[in-house]
């Protein structure tokens, strides 16, 4: 009978000792889940970020389209100069053709 009594004791302890430990897990886990955020927390921020870098995004995208705009009337102001160059140059005379011409 004293020695049921001693294990009994034994087994008691250690039960003690288990929840005790056990205890101070589910405090851990506990401390653990008020540093973080929720699910609804955690959404509102990807949502936030993702909207930001799509505001960022579309803001560099119409900065392109303005700066491909511009660009192409730039563009289509050198071709015009440009025929009115060719243009212009085909109406002036070669030396020879000038030199013919004074001779006459």
């Amino acid at each position: 009978l004293g020695d049921s009594a001693d294990q009994h004791a034994k087994d008691l302890k250690a039960l003690k000792e288990a929840h005790d430990k056990h205890l101070r897990s589910l405090e851990d886990v506990k401390l653990a889940a008020t540093h973080h955020a929720t699910l609804p927390e955690r959404i509102d921020y990807i949502e936030q970020m993702l909207g930001s870098s799509a505001d960022k995004h579309w803001r560099e995208i119409s900065m392109l389209k303005a700066a491909h705009a511009k660009h192409d009337a730039a563009h289509g102001n050198f071709s015009k100069e440009l025929e009115a160059l060719k243009a212009a140059h085909e109406k002036h005379a070669t030396v020879s053709e000038r030199l013919d011409y004074v001779e006459k």
